[in-house]
This record gives structure tokens, sequence and C-alpha cells, in this order.
């Protein structure tokens, strides 16, 4: 037991001291550890400052060869040579970008070995517009921490991209990349293609920092090379604009385009285009010489594929800078325009397109065609855009100068052909002169011109060739006098559009032409029609056969101005014969003028002179001071009384002694006048209101106006008028039949009827408002029976003016006739006094009137005869109810056939007069 504890003692002791032992020797290796590392730091320092200092120096040489290139071939070079020489690497790859046409340049170098067992460098540059190499320099972009590659890798990752299989077929396995970067701006990638065994041994910061040497290096020579571009084209446009400002004709300018054009831009050809009159088409102003699309150069201006409103143009027109197209996908779209087929076939692939353009107006397009895009640059696409300016200014200037011909060439052609038409006076002798106008100035073969009427939709043949058309003057004569409907269709074609216009020969056409003309036309299914105006009025339509529409159009500014000559022509023709036919109307007027002078100077004495107005009596003096009270006024007069009192004697009295005496007492005859025309007669019609309304009409309203209107016999007026009738006379104005506005008019009304108006209120047949407003200064006229004192002096006042009319030597009037006259009833007043006293004097043979012929007043009632008794009536009263039984037995109706006035055999006016003289009305009918 003691042995066991003695051995247990011992070992214990044994474990502590090598315990001690081993931390002691753990103490021992902790601190030669750390003199191990500082050791080694040391040494790792010092190697790194020995590297750095070499990195250094190498950048320093290399930044010395640098920047002695000029060019980014040098420089390249140069840069591999060191990097061949600081790097074990099989190739190297630089790659650069062009920001201008979004493509990559590629720079190859490797090493080949020659035939004699020599090895050289060999180098392989090429410009590749690869959208595929886009998302794979991207991700090397963005792997900066890994700057190491397997091609392997690659080739799987990316099949379709031949770049890296190209690689691998070399033996490249693996390749280092750093990107080229200035200011944030991305110039391209340095790739090297290194052996294996050297990737682990990259020199990733001399890498960097020469791949920043070699950026700052291509940022300075693209720099320099972007300036020496820019002053060659300053350089260049000074010169193109010195020698374009020379050029005056499309010819030298094509010449131009040519010469220094087409090799500086590096196209196939070109084409100029300039908008036509119309603003919505083009049509081609120059091609190449030598473009095989010349050839097409007809069908540039005749399809409808050359509108403005086109995909293509329209792009352009809407701004200044170039735009490309590519010829393949315009030729997808469902608008294809002629120039897009025309260089497809000519293999072109790519058009650029730019406005020309003066200010904001676009007059013309530059297209360029390229067969290939990649050679064309941001720094071409602003070449181009300063060329345009050159060449805008030079097309400006020869359409001006041909726009300056042309119009001197016009105003030569419009004087020609104004001192040719100008002395004509004649329609036939215009026509042989507008024949020989017309073909010489636009080739036109047949023409016509028709006057037109727009209301009336009517037009006749007034000037075309008959020598043409094999016309005979008696058939040119009817030709020229035959009216005939214009078609509406054709007619608004051509009068809606101020401009020649094609349109179809139809038979409805045909009857527009002179006989003669029709078997030509129909040869010929179209023709082409022009307005004639003067000023905004259309007065004619020009049409004529042309076998070029198109030609026509281009002329279409000198057509315009020889219609406008013609318009005038026409005109004075027009005038010239009207003015003819009025001095033949004139001289027939003239002769019967003659005849009727003394006859109207008596009328115009009588009717107007207030002395004329015969009465001594009470009732007369009574109605003599009533006509003093109202003239001096504008109030309404209502002259009352029988028939053949002298109610117009009266009314001419009061407007002779009013304020109006200077203006027109225009007369209205209700009773005389028909219905239907009542209205017409007193407010007027507008042309073309009603059949037979011809010309526009003044109403006797309008003709009265601040003078006095007479409405005699107002009471026959119709109800249907008598409300029109109070609004004038309320509103004072008035509108005419057909009208669209209302007319102030100021007139004084006199009113006469010889009716009972209460009477005819009271049944109805007159409106009481309006006899209440004529009603305002009543003047009632006594009967002769009434006032007997005056039928002396009545009578020798007739007898002096029908013995001086009719040459009778009659003075006095014999006792028993005057006392006959004075038991005379006169139911026909005055009227009736001065017609027997016109029928005695015709039959007396003395110097004195002993006889006055008056009617026998005998009783009515029956007499005996042999056959038994018979009913007595006068004449009038047969006549009365002979008429009568005609109307019932035609129903009333008076015109037409079968008509009352028909059966009696006597005019309708005449029948209307007799009705109203034996007082017919309607009721008597029933």
């Amino acid at each position: 037991m003691l042995n066991s504890i003695k051995h247990a003692g011992t070992e214990e002791v044994r474990y502590r001291a090598l315990s001690d032992m081993l931390n002691e020797h753990l103490i021992s290796m902790e601190s030669l550890s750390e003199k191990f590392k500082d050791a080694i730091l040391t040494h790792l320092l010092s190697a790194t400052l020995h590297a750095n200092d070499d990195e250094k120096a190498i950048l320093l040489n290399l930044s010395s060869e640098v920047a002695a290139s000029r060019n980014s071939e040098d420089l390249l070079e140069a840069v591999h040579a060191k990097l061949a020489s600081f790097f074990d690497i099989e190739g190297l790859t630089i790659i650069l970008h062009s920001a201008e046409n979004d493509s990559y340049q590629f720079h190859e170098y490797e090493k080949e070995r020659t035939p004699a067992g020599d090895i050289q460098l060999k180098v392989n540059r090429r410009h590749e517009h690869n959208l595929q190499l886009r998302p794979v320099i991207n991700e090397m972009a963005d792997a900066l921490t890994d700057l190491s590659f397997d091609t392997a890798e690659f080739v799987e990752r990316y099949p379709e991209v031949d770049l890296f299989k190209s690689w691998e077929a070399k033996g490249w396995q693996n390749f280092a990349a750093v990107t080229l970067k200035v200011s944030g701006e991305t110039l391209g990638h340095l790739i090297l293609h290194m052996f294996p065994h050297a990737v682990a041994s990259l020199r990733i910061n001399l890498l960097r920092g020469i791949s920043a040497q070699l950026s700052v290096a291509l940022s300075n020579i693209k720099m320099v090379e972007e300036t020496m571009r820019r002053r060659n084209e300053m350089e260049l446009l000074l010169a193109i604009n010195t020698d374009i400002a020379s050029v005056r004709g499309t010819d030298e300018l094509a010449r131009f385009i040519k010469d220094k054009f087409k090799q500086l831009l590096g196209c196939s050809h070109t084409m100029i285009a300039v908008r036509n009159n119309d603003g919505l088409t083009y049509s081609a102003f120059l091609l190449d010489e030598d473009a095989r699309a010349k050839t097409h150069l007809s069908n540039l201006s005749a399809r409808d594929s050359n509108k403005i409103n086109g995909p293509v143009l329209n792009q352009a027109r809407q701004t200044s800078i170039p735009l490309l197209f590519d010829l393949d996908e315009l030729a997808l779209q469902e608008y294809q325009p002629l120039y897009v087929k025309i260089n497809r076939q000519l293999q072109q692939k790519t058009l650029l397109v730019i406005r020309l353009a003066k200010g904001e107006e676009v007059f013309g397009f530059w297209l360029i065609y390229f067969k290939d895009r990649d050679i064309i640059t941001t720094g071409k696409l602003q070449l181009i855009q300063s060329l345009s300016l050159q060449l805008c200014i030079s097309v400006a200037n020869i359409l001006a100068n041909q726009e300056i011909k042309s119009r001197e060439e016009e105003k030569g052609r419009l004087l020609k052909f104004s001192s040719a038409i100008a002395p004509v006076r004649d329609h036939k002798l215009l026509a042989k002169i507008l024949k020989v106008q017309f073909q010489e100035l636009f080739g036109i073969e047949d023409y016509v011109i028709h006057l037109f009427d727009r209301e009336s939709q009517k037009c006749m043949p007034f000037l075309y060739d008959a020598s043409q058309a094999g016309a005979e003057p008696d058939e040119l004569a009817d030709n020229l006098n035959t009216l005939m409907t214009f078609p509406e269709s054709i007619l608004d074609l051509i009068t809606e559009i101020d401009s020649p216009v094609l349109y179809e020969v139809n038979d409805t056409c045909l009857t527009l032409l002179p006989g003669p003309m029709t078997a030509d036309a129909q040869s010929d299914n179209a023709r082409i029609g022009m307005f004639i105006q003067i000023g905004s009025e259309g007065i004619a339509v020009l049409s004529f056969l042309h076998p070029d529409f198109r030609r026509v159009k281009q002329q279409e500014v000198l057509l315009k101005s020889i219609c406008s000559q013609l318009s005038i022509a026409i005109s004075n023709i027009l005038a010239n014969e009207k003015v003819n036919q009025q001095l033949i109307e004139i001289d027939r007027y003239k002769h019967q003028l003659e005849e009727e002078t003394i006859y109207l100077k008596e009328e115009i004495e009588v009717n107007q002179n207030y002395a004329e107005i015969i009465g001594e009596s009470q009732v007369m003096q009574k109605t003599f001071r009533m006509v003093t009270q109202v003239a001096s006024s504008d109030s309404t007069v209502l002259i009352l009384g029988e028939t053949g009192t002298g109610k117009e004697l009266i009314a001419r009295a009061i407007h002779n002694n009013s304020p109006r005496k200077n203006k027109l007492m225009v007369k209205v005859n209700c009773a005389a006048l028909p219905a239907n025309l009542i209205e017409s007669e007193l407010f007027g019609h507008e042309k073309g209101s009603f059949t037979g309304a011809t010309e526009r009409r003044l109403g006797k309203f309008e003709l009265a106006n601040n003078g006095t209107l007479f409405l005699d016999e107002i009471g026959e007026m119709p109800l249907e008028l008598q409300v029109k009738l109070l609004r004038a006379l309320q509103e004072k104005e008035i509108e005419r039949v057909g009208g669209r506005g209302t007319i102030k008019v100021d007139v004084r009304i006199i009113a006469a009827t010889n009716r009972d108006l209460e009477k005819e209120v009271d049944e109805g047949r007159f409106r009481s408002d309006l006899y209440y407003r004529l009603n305002i200064f009543p003047i009632e006229l006594s009967a002769l029976r009434d006032r007997k004192e005056d039928i002396p002096i009545l009578a020798t006042h007739f007898i002096h003016r029908y013995a001086k009319k009719t040459g009778r030597q009659i003075t006095t009037l014999g006792s028993k006739a005057l006392q006959e006259m004075v038991h005379y009833s006169w139911p026909g007043n005055i009227r009736e006094l001065e017609h027997l006293i016109e029928r005695s004097i015709l039959l007396s043979t003395g110097p004195m009137l002993k006889n006055i012929h008056l009617p026998t007043n005998k009783p009515k009632g029956t007499a005996a005869t042999s056959a038994g008794e018979i009913a007595l009536k006068t004449i009038d009263e047969n006549e009365c109810d002979h008429i009568l039984k005609i109307l019932k037995y035609c129903q009333g109706r008076i015109s037409g056939p079968g008509g009352a006035a028909d059966i009696l055999g006597v005019p309708p006016s005449t029948l209307n007069s007799k009705i109203k003289r034996l007082g017919i009305k309607k009721e008597h009918l029933i």
C-alpha cells in the first residue's frame, strides 16, 4: 500500500515537470513565430517595394512611348509590345467601342511562326456591328473583381458568339480582361490571352496601371481626331459654300452633288424632291445623272405614293435632323412609297432623309441611299446636316430663278392674250380667237364655255369652236339659245375646287355640249372643267379636252389668270349685247312716249291739282276743311264713299298738301289684283321666291318709302293678307316674299273703300283690329245726289274738258238738260256724270249741249205680252243672273279649261271685273 502511494506521487511529479517544460517550449515557439513573422513581413515589404518600384519604372517607360503615339494603331502596337514583355501571354485582344454607330472595333495580336522557324507578330483588325456581343462584354465589364476567365466556359455559355470559338480554336484557354475607362466613359476592353501557369502570377496592379495609361491615351487621340475632323469639315463646308454659290441650274447642281458629295458621304446616289403647289404631294427635282433610278423619274410625280403625308416624309418634315430608315422594314409596311420599291430593286439597304426648309416652311427633301449602314457615323450625320443647309440655299435659289422665269413667261403670254381679246365685242369673234390662244398656250383641242346661273341651275353654250365641231351658223345660233340643267354632282365638283377638275363624261354631260361636239366627246371618257369667276361671283364654266391632266395642273396659275381675263371679256360682251338691246328698247319706247306726252301731262295736272276738286256745297266745304286739317300730319286717313265720288282725288289732295308732297304717292287697287299677287305687289319679292320670280322686285311699301301709299278698295283685301298689312302698319317694317330679313319703311297710309266696313267687320269679312288701325281720321264723301247744287259747275267743267279734247265748239248747257240732270239720282255719282257729258258731246251737233242722254229709270215689275206676263230686268240684272248660273255650274271655278270664263268666252280678268262690278259674292253661289 505504501509503495503504491510512493509510486503515484512520483508520477505526479513527472507530469508536472513535463507540463512545465512544454509550457516553456510553447512560450519559446510563440516568441520565435513572432520573430519569423516580422522577418517574413520585412521580406515581403522589401519585395513589394521592389515590385512597386519596378512597376513604376515600367509604367513610366510606357508613358513615354504612349505619349509619342499619334494614332490609335501606333498606340496599340506599342502597348502590345510592352504587355508581351511584361506578361507571359499567348495573344492580345483590344476591343474599342464606337458610340457613334454602336459598333465594336477589334484589334487582335498573335505570334505566328514562319516557315523558316522565325516568330513574327500577326495583327487582325476588323469592325463588327453585332448586338450579340453587347451582353457578353457587359458581363466582363461588371466582373471587375475577377479578372481571369475561362474561354471554354464562355464558349459553352454563349455558343452563338463566334469570337470565343475563334479564341478556343487558337488554343487560348484563359484570358484576363480589364475595362478601359476615362471619366466614367467606357472606351473599350483590354484582354490578355494567358498561358495557364501564368494566370496565378498575374500582376494585376501593373495591368490596371497600363490600362489606365492606355485609356487616357485613347481618349486624347480620340479628341485630337474629333478636332481634326471638325476642322476638316469646316474647311470642306467653306469650300462647298464657295463652289455651290455659282450653281444656277438643276444640271449644274446634279453634277456638283455627284462630284463633291457622293465620294465624301460614301452613298450610292441621292435625290432631291420638292413640294408641289398643292402642298400635299411632291415631285422629283433632280437625280444623279448616273443613277439607275433615273429611268423611273416619270413615275415619281404621277402616283398616289408621292403624298407628303407618308410615313417617311411626314417624319422628316417634323424635324431638322437627318433620319435613317431601313428599306426592308419600310417594305413591310402597308404604305410603300414608289421610291422605296425602286431602290430596294437596286439593292439599297438604308435611306437617309433630311428636310429642306426656309425658316419653318418645308419646301423639299434630300434623300440619300446607302448600301452599307455601318459607314453612317454620328460625325457623318452632322456633316450631312451641315451640307443640307448649303444645299437648301442652292435649291431655293434655283426654284426662285425658275419661278421668276416662269412668271416672266406667263406675263408675256397674259399680255398677248389680253391684247388679243381686249377689243373683241362679239362672241363669235371671241370664240375664234380663243381657239387659237388655247391651242398655243395649253394645247387644248376643243373647248366649250357655258354661261351659268347658280340659282336656276341652268346653263347654255356661249362660246365654242364651231369649226372644230362642224356646226353650221344656224345650228350655232340654236345652241346658243338653248338652256339646259347643269348636273349637280359635276357642278359641285367644279365650283367648290378653285382649280382644274378632271371629270368623267356621261350621258348628262353630253347634253351640255353643242350637238356636233357630242360624237367627239363620246370617244373620250374625261374632260377638264374650270370655274370662271369675276370677283367672287361665278359667271361661266370652261370645259375642255386635254391629253395630259398633269400638264394642265402644272400650268394652273396661268390657266387661272387666263380665266380671270376671260371673265372680264365675257362680261364686256354680255354688257355690250345688253346695252345694244336696251338701246333698241329705248328707241321703241321713245316713240311711244312722244305720243303719250300730251295726254300724260294732262293726266298729271288733273290728278295732282287740288283745284281740280270741283264743289261749292256745304258738304264739300266741310270736306275741304278736313283735308286741310289732316294733310299736315302723318296720321292714317280712311276715305269712305260710294263709287265715283272722287276718293282718289281727295287722297291726292291730302298728299299734295302734306310734308311728303315731294315724294311719291303710290296707288294700289286691292280689288284689281289677284289674291295670290297682292302680297308680292305690296311687300315685293326676292328672285326665285316663286314660279315666275325671275328677278328681285320692290313692293309698293318700299316704293312709297318717305311718301304716301294709297290703298284703294281696301275692303276687297283677303283676310289672310290683312294680318300682314296690320303688322306692317304697326311695326313700320315689312318682309319681302322669300326674304330672310325685315325692312324698315316710313309710309303714310291713305285707304279708301265704297263698302260699309263696320258691317264687313260684323260679318267677319274684315278684321276689326285693322279697321280700328285705319279708322283714325275718316273722311266720308257725299254722293252727288246729296249735293245737287254742285251739278251745274261740275257739268260746265266736264263740257269744257271734253269739248276741247274732241274738238267741238260747245260752251253752254241747255236749261232743259240741266233740269234733267238735277232730277236724276246719279247712282254712279261724278264718274257717271263725266261719262254722260262725254257721250252727249260726241252725239251733239250744235254749240249748245241741249240733251243729256240719261238712262231711263223704269220701275221694275212685269209687262204684259201676247205670250203672257214676263219679268222686267235690266241688262246688268240679266247678266248677273247668267254669270251666277255659270259659276254655280262650274262650282265657282273661273279660269282654266271648263271654267266660267272659258264657257262665257271672255278672258278671266274681264269676268273678274264683271263679278266685282255686279256685286257677286261667294255666298251667292251657295
